[in-house]
């Protein structure tokens, strides 16, 4: 009888650890933090071409500074939307961070753009 209910326990320890080890439950956890990832990544990469921008824009003189220090406000303010969406992806919901990885991919395509 003890050894029937020692068996028992084992196998119920065992089903609980194999039911509960399922990347089911925390797949959506891990691809929102690689989509995270990447879109941090990209971010970062931007931001050197945003840098780039400013140093030029500072070097500038004559008729073309004030072009470049408008454009500079204007990649300025695409930045802050795209980072502010790259927080938002990593902050979002397991079960609900798709929509807002394309609002996020929209906001770091728009600064692409600005910036080159």
């Amino acid at each position: 009888m003890l050894r029937t209910c020692v068996l028992c326990c084992a196998m119920t320890g065992a089903v609980g650890l194999v039911v509960g080890c399922t990347p089911g439950s925390s797949s959506g956890v891990g691809k929102r933090d690689e989509a995270a990832k990447a879109a941090k990544v990209t971010l970062d990469n931007l931001d050197k071409q945003f840098a780039a921008l400013k140093e030029r824009a500072d070097k500038a003189a004559g008729d073309e500074k004030p072009k470049l220090e408008a454009k500079v406000k204007e990649v300025g303010a695409k930045r802050d939307a795209a980072a502010k969406k790259v927080e938002e992806l990593k902050a979002a919901p397991p079960d609900k961070w798709e929509p807002v990885k394309k609002d996020a991919d929209h906001a770091l395509e728009e600064f692409k753009k600005a910036v080159e």
